[in-house]
């Protein structure tokens, strides 16, 4: 029997995206108000809001339009679930950690948090790009900022872990809720793969531009939250991402049987440096060490797209459109231990008690409970969005354009 097409959504989208835009837009009635700053200081914050803007909505968006058929879908619902989670993220940030009588004070500060929570539901919501519907992808980024908010306010509580440094577990559990969320949607209708998922030159070329995006304000990104030591961070993740970028293209070439190199693997792999960093960037006493850990994870991140990815698709059907574990996942477990191991220095460990920074006996266990939050609460929202009334798209309709976006030029009926 012929497979149905997606039902239409021209009904449960609208509604429900501007259900909940009203309640945000009565929440800040309710609760936010600007806070004062002082010229200087928003001058200099506004610098790394912009390049970690820039990031969000160009280098994410245009880093999802390698797929053939989903260069549209990809780069507009990344605009679309950006903008709404950072709004989200801005209430439930200042619930949490900047309440005080009965509001919540706006600064730069705070749009950049929001902006970093929306960039860990942006990495979740690549591993099931294509297979979902807009009000799956909706409801997903609502729940994994949710989710990831109350982590970092978990680890403040429980460890006294400062939010500007558990903010930095964004790739780490956007990877692993994303994968969690993959593997409770597992389709064994596109087990075999699909003729849409895959990639042209030209959809290559421009998620590259959206990779090239992220390469060039990563150094931002990783010293937006910083008081101290920002010039080290900003040298040690650019440091790190050219070592990574080398080892991405040497490896990429290694592997294959004639040489050549593999555009998926530049595309993620030359970032995994900049993630693997992002925790411990301050923190790094020399460039020469930032380039070993980037050198590290541009490797592990290549090997991994290579030889696991197929495997883990095959045997515990966990599917990666975007291939989030190599780019934040795996890197973002190694940016964890290295912290751990940084720790255990002692120039490293008197620094971090001068600014009252938690024990660091407290950081293994701060990783495991990061880890564990983020697949719990992945198996919850899997269970949530596998419910038959988000409007799922069929398997013959999935990694398509045509099902959500007017083509003026073609006569297909959806």
């Amino acid at each position: 029997m012929p497979q149905k097409l997606s039902p239409r959504i021209r009904i449960s989208f609208p509604l429900l995206a501007l259900t909940l835009q009203c309640i945000i837009i009565v929440l800040f009635v309710l609760f936010l108000d600007y806070h004062e700053y002082s010229p200087k200081k928003y001058i200099a914050t506004y610098a790394a809001f912009q390049d970690v803007n820039t990031m969000v909505f160009l280098g994410f968006g245009f880093m999802v339009t390698f797929l053939k058929r989903y260069g549209r879908s990809g780069i507009a619902f990344n605009m679309l679930l950006a903008a709404f989670a950072l709004q989200w993220a801005t209430i439930l940030e200042g619930l949490l950690f900047e309440f005080e009588n009965s509001k919540i004070r706006i600064n730069m500060t705070s749009v950049i948090h929001a902006d970093l929570s929306a960039v860990s539901a942006l990495v979740s919501i690549g591993a099931i790009l294509g297979n979902t519907s807009p009000i799956q992808l909706l409801l997903m980024a609502i729940l994994e900022v949710t989710c990831f908010t109350a982590n970092k306010w978990l680890l403040k509580f429980l460890f006294q872990i400062d939010r500007k440094t558990s903010a930095m577990y964004l790739h780490l559990f956007g990877a692993l809720f994303g994968l969690t969320v993959s593997r409770i949607l597992y389709r064994p209708g596109l087990q075999k793969g699909h003729e849409k998922e895959g990639s042209l030159p030209i959809s290559d070329l421009f998620s590259m531009i959206g990779t090239s995006f992220l390469w060039m304000f990563w150094p931002s990104f990783n010293a937006a939250l910083l008081n101290m030591n920002r010039a080290k961070a900003v040298f040690n993740t650019y440091y790190a991402l050219a070592a990574c970028t080398v080892a991405t293209f040497a490896i990429s070439s290694q592997i294959h049987n004639k040489g050549k190199i593999n555009m998926s693997h530049i595309r993620n792999a030359m970032l995994a440096g900049g993630v693997a960093v992002g925790l411990s960037a301050p923190l790094i006493p020399s460039a020469y060490i930032a380039m070993i850990i980037g050198f590290i994870a541009g490797g592990i991140s290549t090997l991994g797209m290579k030889y696991l990815k197929g495997r883990l698709e095959l045997y515990l059907k966990l599917h990666d459109t975007s291939g989030i574990l190599y780019t934040h996942g795996l890197p973002g477990i190694i940016g964890g231990i290295v912290y751990i191991v940084l720790l255990s220095v002692p120039s490293v460990s008197e620094d971090l008690q001068r600014v009252k920074t938690s024990h660091t006996d407290y950081w293994q266990t701060a990783l495991c409970v990061t880890m564990t939050m983020s697949i719990l609460t992945g198996f919850v929202t899997g269970i949530i969005l596998k419910l038959n009334i988000w409007k799922q798209p069929p398997d013959l309709k999935c990694y398509d354009d045509q099902i959500y976006w007017e083509f003026p030029h073609l006569a297909t009926m959806i």
